[in-house]
């Protein structure tokens, strides 16, 4: 599946933001029955940010010999607020990262020399996820979701007369998060995870050079995983993540002088160690 039409990609990022303006909220009133009775019928609320410290790997592929290699560290922030009604829940989520990376190898045309290069990038993510929450023993909860999600990131190198790349990914996602409490000793405290697997629905990344002008590639994207699990005590929060991105070959397009490029087979690898805290 591709989304070629401006329009559509745009309709499918204003529908998300409206989602997020029209969640529902329990009333004065409600919170206040909620509070004497404990009915769980009624809308609860969660909220959680965090930061991440994190080392981004990304390989460029011309079949299975390596090309180019973009590798260091990134930090990112994020939030996320949880709304249950019914143990049916919706969650919304938006983050934004920067990072410092070392480029190394060979761009393709219309680039013919081996390259040793820093990148700059940044970008931010945002989507919301609906889900099932199931209570099993000694209160542990499971909870299988499916979301959607838009991606933006810019990665450039034209500070030596490389190019600069924005590239925006429509994604859809689904897994299963949960928790449950641990105990260690006399210490104990409540552990989290949560598994997954994303699909690029529509990626563009839009080149510009200096010396040839803009280009726009569409590679088709492939199944990337995602992973987290650490453990919650007193409201903070401490795991390692895992995050992924898997693009096959684009189509060869033209820069305006006629010059060919086209985007080779991706992948990016994101590892990171998260702290937050749960309010």
């Amino acid at each position: 599946m591709h989304i070629n039409n401006i329009g559509l990609r745009l309709g499918i990022i204003a529908l998300m933001v409206s989602l997020m303006a029209a969640l529902p909220k329990a009333s004065p009133a409600e919170e206040f029955l909620y509070q004497v009775s404990g009915d769980d019928s009624l809308t609860t609320v969660s909220s959680q940010a965090w930061g991440r410290l994190e080392y981004f790997n990304w390989q460029e592929y011309d079949g299975k010999v390596r090309q180019a290699k973009n590798a260091g560290p990134r930090l990112s922030v994020g939030a996320a607020r949880s709304y249950n009604r019914d143990d049916v829940t919706f969650t919304p989520r938006v983050g934004a990262m920067i990072g410092y990376t070392n480029y190394q190898g060979t761009f393709g045309s219309p680039y013919t020399n081996a390259i040793d290069t820093y990148s700059k990038s940044f970008g931010f993510d945002a989507g919301a996820d609906v889900g099932a929450v199931y209570h099993l023993r000694g209160e542990a909860l499971v909870e299988p979701f499916l979301g959607m999600g838009f991606n933006w990131w810019r990665c450039d190198t034209a500070s030596w007369g490389g190019p600069r790349e924005t590239w925006d990914t429509i994604y859809a996602r689904g897994g299963a998060r949960g928790s449950a409490d641990l105990k260690i000793g006399d210490s104990g405290f409540r552990g989290y995870g949560e598994i997954g697997l994303k699909m690029p629905l529509s990626t563009q990344n839009s080149v510009k050079v200096a010396r040839y002008g803009k280009a726009v590639l569409k590679p088709q994207g492939d199944l990337s995983g995602f992973a987290e699990a650490g453990i919650v005590k007193n409201r903070w929060r401490l795991g390692l993540a895992y995050d992924s991105w898997r693009f096959r070959n684009s189509d060869p397009v033209a820069f305006p002088d006629g010059t060919l490029i086209a985007q080779r087979k991706s992948q990016a690898d994101i590892f990171s160690l998260t702290a937050g805290y749960m309010f």
